[in-house]
């Protein structure tokens, strides 16, 4: 339970921006209509790029705060890799539903 909860505080560190990326992803594939479901992979790719990118810039800037995680038994592996994993699946869930939803309403 405490690695869940550092890891849930680690994650409020780019939640924000990540998220706002889901959601503007999602958004484009609702205006699209019909047509958003073939430009999901380049939303796909969007995605993985701004997430190489978040990761960077919290590596380089606040490296200094993976201190205080591995002090308290979590490994920056275990940071980026569960946080990441939620994340992206977080994303591909939701675009994937929309995307079933657009298709069953305009067969």
């Amino acid at each position: 339970m405490k690695t869940l909860r550092l890891i849930l505080t680690f994650y409020k560190s780019f939640a924000f921006t990540s998220l706002l990326i889901t959601f503007i992803c999602i958004g484009l594939v609702y205006a699209y209509g019909e047509k958003g479901v073939q430009i999901i992979q380049l939303l796909i790719w969007f995605k993985i790029i701004t997430l190489a990118i978040i990761v960077y810039s919290i590596s380089k800037f606040k490296r200094n705060q993976f201190y205080y995680y591995k002090n308290l038994g979590v490994s920056r592996l275990t940071l980026w890799a569960s946080t990441l994993i939620f994340d992206f699946l977080f994303f591909l869930i939701a675009i994937i539903t929309l995307a079933i939803k657009l298709h069953e309403t305009h067969p």
